[in-house]
């Protein structure tokens, strides 16, 4: 594999303001795309979608994914030791199609109410065909990604949509997150296709993995808009936490914020939940996650993890999951705001231990899970207890049959988690081995095996190889295979 050709800061800072990035690998020729589309089109025809087997069945994609263009770019977002995750899947738009709405899309089906404005996944839309507007190319709402609920109705601006109107081989890296739709196929008899990938961060950042220079580290972020404060903070994260946010706010323009929570326009309450944040305000925003409507408790829980300078704002969460770790709306979000926050948020790690053990809402406890692995994944700590309480959360099958695609949710969160954990895991080696072989979920399955790798240990990887044995010899024989 060639060197990584990394991102600029300023491509960084656009995909941070725009939600996309559009690539053109640099080590592929148009006949590799060519014979990536008559393959895929001789799969379709005669097996069907092959959906999450789709890398078995075509394995030469990997090479889109290995191109020193795209490698860079998602080391460049996710840092130097992202993951692709198990779920992908090969989009056919056939001619005479309709478009579709406009979406945001799911976590693969699974129910997860707060996502991430800060870079933790990214998806990979791959074209292997040179792709015109009648073809119903892929449509991007730019600046939508940190919205937490889209309404159609209230579009404002719908000149700035994007079509993808691409050549092949293009590859667009998208924010997990942005509003987008696939457009009618308006062609007689030309099939489209789009490949989709996920990919996530494994690691806090601690520094730029891109080509940054030292004199934009204190960006602004003045040409984002209303996105302003959101960009600033994530920039700020993304570069390792370095500049401090002084608290410079007035009176009144504190109360102005306070108000404007309340604006019908979501990128005005984002605006005015982020710069709170920024200025210290967590009090303002602590309330906010008392409101009836689940969407005012969303932004402020996204605004607070902007408060991760503040020791007073973390001690004060604290004491909130404390006294509401039973109310689902309350827990899932203060778990949900350690987790953004990482490593200065380490003090909560027992009460986020408390939580799983004590709360029985599966939402509550996926997000503690989650925590449990950003929180710890850079810090040298007694990982013992957050071990321990992962490997009972991927090995609780006990319920199975009840609300099993939550709980397995919960199974393969954790499972993330203990690979986020890397070699402090050894621990687990046991536990994830069997959710490998025996846990029904191919998500399990796909996030045991990564956590394998990543503990990296001479018996984890020797269960690794023994494994992928196993898995090469499926995927020639079966449509269904962990990937």
């Amino acid at each position: 594999m060639n060197s990584p050709l990394l991102l600029t800061d300023k491509q960084v800072q656009q995909f941070l303001i725009d939600g996309y990035l559009v690539l053109r690998p640099s080590s592929l020729d148009d006949n590799f795309h060519s014979s990536i589309y008559t393959e895929i089109s001789s799969i379709f025809a005669r097996e069907g979608n092959p959906g999450n087997n789709l890398l078995p069945k075509l394995p030469q994609l990997q090479q889109v994914f290995n191109d020193p263009v795209v490698h860079g770019a998602l080391i460049s977002l996710l840092g130097a030791n992202y993951t692709m995750q198990p779920h992908r899947h090969p989009h056919l738009t056939k001619p005479n199609t309709r478009d579709q709405q406009w979406h945001k899309d799911s976590y693969f089906a699974y129910q997860k109410p707060l996502c991430h404005h800060q870079l933790r996944y990214v998806m990979a839309m791959y074209y292997p065909q040179h792709t015109t507007l009648e073809m119903g190319p892929t449509a991007i709402k730019p600046q939508t990604q940190y919205l937490v609920k889209y309404h159609a109705a209230s579009e404002n601006n719908p000149q700035n949509d994007i079509r993808m109107v691409c050549s092949a081989g293009t590859v667009v890296l998208i924010h997990y997150d942005i509003v987008h739709k696939g457009t009618a196929n308006q062609t007689a008899e030309t099939n489209r296709f789009m490949f989709k990938f996920q990919f996530n961060r494994l690691e806090e950042p601690t520094k730029p993995t891109w080509n940054h220079d030292p004199s934009n580290a204190s960006y602004d972020a003045a040409d984002a808009g209303l996105l302003q404060p959101i960009v600033k903070h994530i920039w700020n994260w993304l570069l390792g936490g370095i500049n401090t946010p002084s608290a410079s706010a007035t009176d009144q323009q504190a109360s102005n914020w306070e108000t404007k929570l309340h604006d019908k326009d979501g990128m005005v309450r984002l605006n005015a939940a982020y710069n709170l944040a920024l200025n210290n305000q967590y009090h303002i925003l602590i309330k906010q996650l008392y409101h009836h409507q689940a969407i005012v408790r969303y932004e402020a829980a996204y605004a607070l993890t902007a408060c991760r300078f503040s020791k007073d704002a973390i001690k004060e969460l604290q004491i909130v999951l404390d006294k509401e770790a039973q109310n689902e709306n309350q827990a899932l979000c203060i778990a949900f705001i350690f987790s953004e926050m990482g490593s200065v948020a380490l003090e909560a790690i027992p009460m986020l231990i408390h939580v799983i053990k004590t709360n029985q809402s599966r939402l509550v406890k996926l997000y503690c899970c989650e925590a449990l692995g950003n929180v710890q994944s850079n810090e040298e700590y007694d990982h013992h207890s957050v071990v321990q309480c992962l490997i009972e959360m991927v090995c609780n099958r006990s319920d199975e049959e009840e609300d099993s695609k939550d709980a397995s949710h919960v199974r393969f969160t954790a499972a993330l988690s203990i690979a986020k954990l890397g070699s402090k895991a050894n621990e687990a080696t046991d536990a994830v081995k069997n959710a490998l072989y025996f846990d029904p979920n191919r998500y399990v399955n796909g996030n045991a095996l990564l956590a394998l790798e990543r503990i990296g240990s001479i018996e984890a990887l020797k269960i690794v190889l023994d494994y992928l044995k196993i898995s090469r010899w499926c995927s020639k024989t079966t449509t269904h295979s962990l990937y």
